[in-house]
């Protein structure tokens, strides 16, 4: 995702934090979800960061409807970027989450067999989740 990370915040609102900054900065240079423990080690050794800022920073973040939060099966919480504030810049796609070791992976096209536009006239989308549950490859 293109974008400074402190105008993107100016721009939803939030205050710009040098946590906020940072967790934003690894969400965007990522190519799958992360969790907090992954996110804690990509942040810049050379500093001190406090755990409990960072899962406020990312409740921040959440809250504001910049990121998708998507829950694996042992109960870990795994966030990716899912705008910038202007553009959604993670094109809708699928999850599918290992119930075995929880291992997440995106589907890039998960639509065959979804409604069509038609079906959802007078409806009003405000998100849309497909997640397939299961075993992966590995724990077959």
């Amino acid at each position: 995702m293109a974008g400074d990370p402190s105008q993107i915040l100016k721009k939803i609102g939030l205050k710009v934090t040098k946590n906020r900054e940072q967790v934003l900065s690894i969400l965007q240079g990522s190519t799958r979800p992360l969790n907090h423990q992954e996110i804690m080690e990509k942040l810049p050794k050379e500093e001190s960061w406090d755990r409990v800022t960072i899962y406020r920073a990312l409740s921040d973040l959440e809250e504001k409807n910049l990121l998708n939060s998507l829950h694996s099966t042992d109960r870990v919480t795994y966030f990716e970027l899912k705008t910038d504030g202007n553009h959604v810049v993670s094109a809708a796609h699928g999850h599918l989450i290992c119930n075995v070791c929880g291992k997440i992976e995106c589907i890039d096209d998960p639509w065959n067999g979804m409604p069509s536009s038609k079906q959802l006239k007078g409806f009003t989308t405000e998100s849309v989740e497909i997640v397939f549950r299961g075993k992966c490859r590995n724990c077959q």
